[in-house]
């Protein structure tokens, strides 16, 4: 690190600042377990939910990712921290946690008003989220071999700060997903997504249409409000506490630590704005 150090000291930076943005460097690296060479904005984005899911504040986020900045411009490389930064403060929620009834006319009600390839797959994602809580990095990691339709279960492979799990589907998921599959599906690839989940940016697209589509048909049809995708996700996390327990609600939502599942324990999302913070505007 002395020669990272020797370049922050040429952009004139304070000793301590130099020290902290080392030490926030050098826990970057610790947490990648890859050479820095190989990482890619996917990595920063799992990074981010990591730093999140340990309470790190925006404000903490965003020096940690000034300071990724700095490196990869000392090292030379794509600046996947560039133009990354959080956007906003803690989002305080004012509603509750969607009830099961009301998932489940979230999900009855929606109809995509895409045209193109995403109109196949929206209801697809958007059921995976209400029942399954994946969120949309699982979405890049996961293959068609990763579904069992007959059993009627998902494997969701591990990624980033999120363990593997198996998780079962509902029957009208499985309906659909054998449709898409069969009739909708490109097949050139192994991943079930195709082609926008072998494209980071492709998929972003679709999920910010995606939630912007949701939220309209929540405000039209049922007269409800939803901030983010993510709520979906955190609705079914608090229904897993409430009804099977932490270490089950740790299992199903992919988390390392029980703590991460203890923080849904009390079912409103103002006990939940730490996983409010912003880092997509989704």
């Amino acid at each position: 690190m002395d020669d990272f150090r020797k370049y922050l000291a040429e952009k004139a930076l304070v000793k301590r600042n130099i020290t902290t943005r080392i030490n926030h460097i050098e826990s970057w690296l610790k947490w990648l377990k890859i050479e820095v060479e190989n990482s890619t904005y996917k990595d920063l984005m799992n990074y981010i939910g990591h730093l999140q899911e340990t309470g790190k504040s925006v404000n903490q986020i965003n020096k940690r990712l000034q300071a990724i900045s700095h490196y990869y411009e000392f090292k030379n490389l794509p600046n996947i921290a560039l133009t990354t930064r959080i956007k906003g403060g803690i989002q305080k929620a004012n509603s509750k946690p969607f009830t099961i009834e009301e998932l489940d006319l979230i999900f009855e009600t929606y109809q995509s008003p895409n045209k193109n390839y995403f109109a196949k797959s929206d209801k697809i994602i958007l059921g995976l989220l209400i029942y399954q809580g994946l969120e949309m990095g699982d979405f890049m990691s996961l293959e068609l071999k990763d579904l069992d339709l007959k059993k009627g279960k998902i494997y969701v492979p591990k990624r980033g700060n999120r363990n593997e799990r198996i998780l079962k589907l509902e029957s009208h998921q499985i309906i659909l997903l054998h449709d898409f599959i069969e009739k909708n599906r490109t097949k050139e690839s192994d991943k079930f997504l195709n082609p926008q989940s072998s494209d980071y940016n492709q998929l972003h697209y679709q999920f910010k249409k995606l939630s912007r589509s949701v939220k309209k048909s929540l405000h039209e049809n049922l007269n409800l409000k939803l901030d983010k995708l993510s709520q979906l996700r955190q609705s079914r996390i608090v229904h897993w506490v409430k009804s099977e327990g932490l270490r089950q609600a740790q299992y199903k939502a992919g988390f390392r630590r029980v703590l991460s599942a203890e923080r849904y324990r009390k079912a409103d999302l103002t006990d939940l704005k730490e996983q409010l913070k912003k880092h997509h505007p989704i």
